[in-house]
């Protein structure tokens, strides 16, 4: 392998980098502006191109020395990869991968080992890596259809039981009052939120549901389903087989909490990041389907 490896993780949310020498320690690491490819595409990779620049310069290392081993929300769009490889190659690395987040992050799950890794963050997706080196995607599809226990589909059940309540007429209260201050109350307002929101915009306001769930039955009603969903995402991933499940991403921790002591069992602490996932496909050889 080459003396460097520039890792990155890019989701809907942040952007994180970080430079690993040949020795897998970490020399370098910085945080930006979400880049998901899925959303503006231009927009991203130009976020990218600013970040890889800035942690680049920051550590004074040569591009041709380095691997670049880039993992990012909406790569699986053979499109989207090309345009953002395009744009790389300025820096004239000495090999650059860009891949799937969901790829990165089964990777690091557990450092390269087996396992069926699900990431709830703004999107949601699952890759279940076997003792072939070979790993398969689930899920994923993007906030429009898919993305069930994500945060993005959390804060849209969070909208909709708010237009529920003004077709109803019903008092806002709890989790729709909260909602609706940020949202707006009635039909116009709501309709221009909605027509301009992102992914990232419905992720954030799934922040609001959580500090409801003990005292507002809507609340409750939407983690529940929020709860199916990540389970239902987790069954997909590990199909029949014995892999440990891991779980990665912001809402990890939230949704393992929603679980049954008996639907925990199954569940490993993570052992590591879409980082260190970055590494392990620099550095070992992993068959992506």
């Amino acid at each position: 392998m080459n003396n460097y490896v520039l890792a990155v993780d890019g989701g809907g949310s942040k952007t994180a980098l970080a430079v690993f020498n040949r020795n897998g320690e970490v020399i370098a690491s910085e945080q930006g502006a979400g880049s998901s490819l899925s959303y503006d595409l231009q927009l991203s990779c130009e976020r990218m191109m600013q970040q890889v620049a800035s942690i680049m310069n920051t550590t004074a290392i040569p591009a041709h020395h380095t691997q670049c081993i880039i993992g990012v929300a909406g790569a699986g769009n053979p499109y989207n990869r090309a345009a953002l490889l395009q744009r790389l190659e300025t820096f004239a690395f000495a090999d650059t991968r860009v891949t799937s987040d969901a790829v990165t992050a089964a990777l690091g799950a557990n450092l390269g080992a087996p396992v069926a890794c699900v990431a709830l963050g703004t999107g949601s997706v699952g890759a279940r890596l076997d003792s072939h080196g070979q790993l398969q995607l689930v899920g994923g599809w993007g906030f429009t259809l898919g993305d069930g226990g994500s945060g993005a589909r959390l804060g849209a059940m969070a909208v909709q039981a708010l237009m529920q309540a003004v077709d109803r007429q019903q008092p806002l209260h709890g989790l729709i009052a909260t909602i609706a201050k940020e949202v707006g109350e009635t039909r116009a307002d709501i309709s221009a939120w909605v027509r301009e929101a992102t992914a990232k915009e419905f992720a954030t306001l799934s922040e609001r549901v959580w500090p409801h769930a003990n005292h507002c039955p809507i609340a409750t009603e939407i983690l529940a389903r929020h709860k199916s969903a990540v389970l239902q995402l987790i069954a997909d991933t590990r199909q029949d087989t014995e892999l440990p499940v891991m779980l990665l991403g912001g809402l990890a921790d939230k949704s393992r909490q929603l679980l049954s002591d008996s639907e925990k069992r199954i569940i490993m602490p993570a052992r590591g990041n879409a980082l260190d996932g970055a590494w392990v496909l620099a550095t070992q050889n992993i068959q992506v389907e």
